[in-house]
């Protein structure tokens, strides 16, 4: 094991890390993961549980735990730190703001304001009118809202594999397991395949398939909806679906679709927005043009943050527009609003999203080249910093590995310094956007590591 380092987190290069020193779970932070424990509901996320870590600080792309080692970190908060930890500019801001109010319901702020009109900027033409909310579930339920509202219908399409978040109405749009067990879905919801090209649920092969998954939503719109549709509900690169980037015809389909049919084109930009796929909104790779928008994680910088914009056509409409229509107790807060506005300055600033195209290339680079010598890595995909790897036992037949070899993967990871953001068959890989590229390399030599060792356990 290295040992302990008492430099502070910015002085350590990147040659001078991980730092790990103890065993993991070390014994601080076993001892207050136990005090926690008494008290802490269950059902946290898989990083929590499984490393049972108990963080004291981060800076960039790194992390420490209250033991003193030191983590390479690809998983950033689940992507809710997309300049890093403690970026100094950010850090600033909060500071500053922090001498006017530390929460002003949904009153007008200078902070709102300059953040409004640098979102304006860099928005397109039909998406610069915004309301402001504290999460993710929370701007996806206020954008369906909204659609009802200027719409009249009640009714949504979302897509296999999508995730929108976990209250009623986000639940009836999901398209994975997590929604099992917490009983029937809203009505009014319904599901149209994505195009998962590794699994295509029609047995095709792209592109000789004309991604003939795209037209099924035809078929769902003629069966099984009332004749209410308000919109179709998309995520541009699905996250918690396993990092499913779909081929643009797929995208310029539904967006015809919604043309047609006069739906709305709801774009659900939480997960990948900000900069992190290598332009500043992910729907930008795809010739699509949204009608609302949902923005969160990331743009914060670690602040909660989430942001529902469209135009001012659709906003002008009631019920929405009456007093109360669309507030919240935090959304518009003063402090939220700065944390987004000195995030995507500095993105902007720094070139972050630049970074995150050409770094995020080179990742994937690597991650293929790892393919070759790993049958056990069935897929690799990505676009910009949002990565996934999908293992498998046997490329041929693709089944997944299972639960149990997933967390082996984690925790080989974590004991040599990398700490990633899931345990589950496929792998996301989401640094910061700040994430150097020899960090980077560490972290994917680690990772190849790691699967040198679940290899031998699973003797493949």
């Amino acid at each position: 094991m290295a040992m302990l380092s008492t430099k502070s987190l910015p002085e350590l290069s990147d040659n001078e890390v991980p730092v790990v020193h103890t065993e993991l779970p070390g014994p601080k932070s076993r001892a207050l993961w136990e005090r926690e424990r008494i008290y802490s509901s269950p059902g946290l996320s898989a990083l929590a549980t499984l490393s049972q870590l108990v963080l004291d600080e981060g800076y960039g792309a790194l992390i420490r735990d209250v033991d003193g080692n030191v983590f390479i970190d690809f998983s950033m908060a689940m992507i809710g730190v997309s300049t890093g930890h403690l970026h100094p500019k950010i850090t600033a801001a909060l500071h500053e703001e922090l001498t006017h109010f530390l929460h002003t319901y949904d009153m007008a702020s200078t902070a709102r304001v300059e953040f409004f009109e640098l979102l304006a900027s860099i928005m397109p033409e039909q998406l610069r009118m915004f309301q402001m909310y504290s999460g993710g579930t929370e701007t996806v339920e206020a954008a369906l809202r909204l659609a009802k509202s200027a719409t009249g219908r009640y009714e949504f399409i979302g897509l296999y594999r999508g995730f929108h978040g976990k209250s009623m109405g986000s639940l009836g749009l999901m398209g994975i397991g997590y929604k099992n067990g917490f009983g029937p879905r809203a009505p009014g919801f319904m599901l149209t395949p994505n195009a998962y090209c590794y699994r295509c649920p029609l047995k095709l092969t792209y592109p000789s398939c004309g991604v003939a998954c795209a037209d099924m939503i035809e078929e769902v719109y003629a069966n099984e909806s009332m004749g209410q549709v308000a919109g179709v509900v998309i995520e541009p690169i699905q996250g918690a679906g396993g990092i499913i980037v779909p081929p643009a015809e797929f995208m310029t389909k539904i967006a015809d679709f919604c043309r047609r049919q006069g739906l709305l084109l709801i774009v659900d930009e939480i997960f990948s927005g900000g900069g992190r796929t290598g332009k500043m909104w992910s729907f930008e790779h795809f010739d699509i043009a949204p009608d609302i928008v949902t923005l969160g994680k990331g743009i914060g910088s670690g602040y909660p943050v989430g942001v529902v914009a469209s135009s001012e056509p659709v906003m002008r409409e009631a019920p929405w527009a009456q007093p109360g229509g669309g507030s919240t107790t935090f959304g518009g807060n003063n402090m939220a609003a700065r944390a987004a506005q000195a995030t995507l300055q500095t993105i902007l600033e720094e070139g972050l999203s630049e970074h995150a195209a050409a770094l995020g290339a080179h990742m994937l680079t690597r991650l293929r080249e790892m393919q070759a010598r790993h049958p056990i890595m069935g897929d690799v995909r990505g676009l910009g910093l949002v990565l996934g790897v999908e293992f498998v036992r046997d490329p041929v037949t693709k089944e997944v590995i299972s639960a149990q070899e997933a967390a082996f993967l984690f925790h080989a990871c974590l004991r040599r310094g990398l700490m990633l953001p899931t345990a589950t068959s496929t792998l996301r890989i989401m640094p910061s956007l700040v994430i150097s590229q020899e960090l980077a390399d560490k972290g994917l030599d680690i990772l190849e590591e790691g699967i040198d060792e679940l290899e031998k356990w699973m003797e493949i």
